[in-house]
């Protein structure tokens, strides 16, 4: 007797796009931003407020950009998508905290931290933007860090987190230790930094279920990645700005075939803001991920059986994808594209 082989997953690869909306007028700022980490437009397309309230439930004019950077191409992952709308739904998560049910955040990978912290911080002195900054934070893999020294030096992660109105992103560096395959780093870039390696969704207080990520969509858990509880470690606290004695419940997922665009999923203990009315296509900054799949169809029914809710018909998105959206059993909303052939 034999094992049955495992199904091939509906997803074809991990995250495609981190989609952010925007005012019409603020075009220009957000590709310079944009342009300074080496994403650069490679598709436009428009719909109609008729079209755009079919698919993504807000009838508002709707011209976007799909950005790329040079590590895109790795595992067809971790580009952004900038959705300029006419009239923005609603303000979005905006600075809010992390880990408030909904929330997202997207993640990219530096070569030098404090450079990118410094730099993030003068642009708000300046500013240009308004962000929740948290201080630069280490990590080391052991907790707790052992004892540093020149025979035991630092390995682990520096990360900081800005959180505001346009952007929700947390910059990590490497230190002492490389990861082929999650992340491709453009050293020609002024912060030598990746496309957006991980996404991050927080589910409602203590709901914390993965099984409609991995059987509708086909990811796995990462290695190493298994479900734990954590927050209870000075640098996690920090970064996420927990309240005192937060703490919650994370996995983290990956396509079987691709390391690039892993999903983080993060579901607190406790708290009292839930966010995920607003933690959607159509609000003001980041408000949503897309997957692409085989066949759009097959995924709807798939995740219409799985207890997926509020799912659009198939409807042709501003590139000219067949698309659907849906909030999935745990709330939080999505958008999933056929992959053009």
């Amino acid at each position: 007797m034999t094992d049955e082989p495992a199904p091939e997953p509906m997803a074809i690869s991990g995250i495609h796009d981190f989609i952010h909306g925007h005012a019409a007028g603020d075009f220009n700022r957000m590709l310079e931003f944009w342009a300074y980490f080496g994403f650069e437009p490679v598709a436009e397309g428009e719909l109609h407020a008729a079209q755009a309230k079919a698919l993504y439930g807000h009838a508002s004019d709707l011209k976007s950009v799909k950005l790329a950077h040079p590590g895109c191409d790795t595992c067809d992952t971790g580009y952004v998508r900038l959705q300029f709308w006419s009239e923005l739904a609603n303000e979005g998560l905006g600075s809010a905290k992390a880990i408030d049910v909904g929330g997202r955040w997207m993640g990219i990978y530096v070569r030098d931290g404090m450079r990118v912290s410094e730099a993030i911080h003068g642009e708000k002195i300046k500013g240009n933007h308004d962000w929740s900054l948290t201080a630069l934070v280490r990590a080391a893999f052991a907790w707790p860090e052992p004892q540093i020294s020149l025979a035991a030096p630092f390995m682990g992660l520096r990360e900081f987190v800005a959180l505001g109105d346009e952007f929700r992103l947390a910059f990590v560096e490497r230190v002492g230790f490389e990861r082929p395959g999650f992340g491709t780093f453009a050293e020609n870039l002024p912060f030598q930094n990746t496309e957006g390696t991980h996404a991050n969704i927080v589910q409602p207080v203590g709901g914390f279920s993965t099984d409609f990520y991995k059987e509708v969509f086909g990811l796995v858990t990462m290695a190493n990645g298994e479900a734990h509880d954590s927050g209870e470690e000075a640098p996690t606290i920090e970064a996420l700005k927990l309240d005192d004695g937060q703490t919650f419940c994370i996995e983290r997922l990956v396509h079987p075939d691709s390391p690039g665009g892993m999903l983080q999923v993060y579901s607190p203990y406790s708290g009292e803001k839930d966010l995920r009315d607003i933690s959607r296509i159509g609000a003001r900054g980041l408000g949503c991920y897309s997957y692409r799949v085989r066949d759009i169809a097959e995924f709807r029914e798939a995740a219409a059986s799985a207890g997926a809710q509020n799912i659009t018909e198939v409807c042709d998105n501003e590139f000219g994808e067949k698309s659907i959206c849906f909030d999935a059993p745990d709330g939080v909303y999505w958008t999933v594209s056929e992959q053009p052939e």
